[in-house]
């Protein structure tokens, strides 16, 4: 009996998934191309998220479409909190740039400064913020021996974030790919690792110097970097959960819970379209930091042979078809799958969030793109 109570509430949930989409599309036909365009996608089961374009001095579109969570079936609106997976990795920047015109750290300062039990020579903080330190990845590192025994998702498995990074680094000594500055590697570790030099060059929490020195001056006030919680929290009721359709396609299941969840510098800010449109606004401005400072953010790294990558502090650094200069990144964990771009030259942004792992998100994102 209970089993068939089991299927009947997995079919009546993935009817309501596609009721709310039909109910969105019932009110109105789409008013703009961006609305039509996610309207389509989310019909075909391809979009359940928010998304919102700047464009002309206006914000030309926002919305939601689908789900909040399975469990509840609450639908999405433009407040609903995503975790921006890598996309938090310009906040770390930020935060370093700060610390670096406070006078607390050097971008060519030994990384061991801040991290002294750390066995690895010769890296400095900007070969963490260029990711072209070497590093070995935390992630298998930690799959292989971080309380094995266990399923990824236990709670009991769950490390107390970096900390616990830094002790598996130090204990395994595993190699670097490469030498410091010999070739661009995207490291995860890297930015985990600079958020912890954050905490230690500012004296406070990672989170707490994130709220106060960067999401409260720039009016984000449903933003903060997120001690994770396993299931409902009465302190973030806008809070998106992920979650993924099983392989025979009709199933829903949980993919919001992963041992590693604490981790924070290169992951575990959450934010709304519309507090990542003030950051893109602030950006703008010297609130934060001095545009001469913000400048190098977005200045690609050189290697050691002279050559250049296209990633600068926390940013891919590209062209638009116009030949004009657009910084963009992306992110994904578990089921979140996160981007978003400023035309820094023609004042254009997009902020894309999802919670599900369904919709073919590369596709999405460019769409949006080609359309802005």
């Amino acid at each position: 009996m209970n089993k068939i109570n089991l299927i009947v509430g997995r079919i009546a949930l993935v009817l309501l998934v596609f009721f709310l989409a039909s109910c969105r599309e019932a009110r109105h036909e789409p008013t703009n191309k961006y609305e039509q365009y996610l309207s389509e996608a989310s019909a075909r089961g391809e979009f359940n998220g928010t998304a919102l374009v700047f464009d002309g001095g206006n914000v030309v579109y926002q919305g939601a479409f689908g789900v909040r969570s399975i469990d509840s079936g609450t639908a999405l609106d433009v407040n609903s909190q995503f975790r921006l997976a890598s996309v938090s990795k310009q906040f770390t920047a930020m935060a370093i740039m700060q610390l670096m015109e406070d006078g607390k750290l050097r971008y060519d300062q030994d990384i061991r400064d801040f991290i002294h039990e750390l066995p690895y020579e010769g890296i400095t903080i900007r070969h963490l913020l260029h990711h072209v330190s070497g590093l070995p990845d935390y992630e298998p590192l930690m799959d292989q021996n971080w309380k094995t025994e266990l399923k990824v998702d236990d709670p009991a498995r769950y490390t107390d974030g970096n900390a616990d990074v830094i002790k598996m680094l130090v204990a395994t000594k595993m190699p670097v790919y490469f030498k410091p500055g010999e070739k661009w590697r995207y490291s995860n570790t890297g930015y985990n690792l600079l958020g912890s030099i954050v905490a230690k060059a500012s004296g406070v929490s990672f989170a707490e110097f994130l709220k106060t020195r960067v999401f409260d001056p720039a009016g984000m006030s449903s933003t903060l970097l997120y001690d994770f919680v396993i299931g409902p929290d009465p302190h973030m009721p806008n809070r998106a959960y992920g979650y993924q359709v099983e392989w025979n396609g009709t199933d829903l299941s949980p993919a919001d819970s992963h041992y590693l969840n604490r981790g924070q510098g290169e992951d575990g800010v959450y934010s709304t379209v519309g507090d990542m449109l003030k950051w893109d606004r602030a950006l703008y401005t010297e609130k934060l930091v001095s545009k001469a400072t913000l400048q190098e953010a977005f200045t690609p790294a050189v290697l050691n042979n002279g050559k250049t990558t296209d990633y600068g502090f926390g940013w891919f650094i590209q062209r638009s078809p116009d030949g004009k200069r657009v910084v963009a990144h992306s992110g994904g964990w578990l089921a979140f799958s996160t981007h978003t771009l400023r035309g820094i030259e023609e004042d254009k942004y997009l902020v894309v969030l999802m919670n599900n792992s369904q919709g073919p998100f590369g596709v999405i994102a460019e769409g949006l793109t080609n359309l802005l």
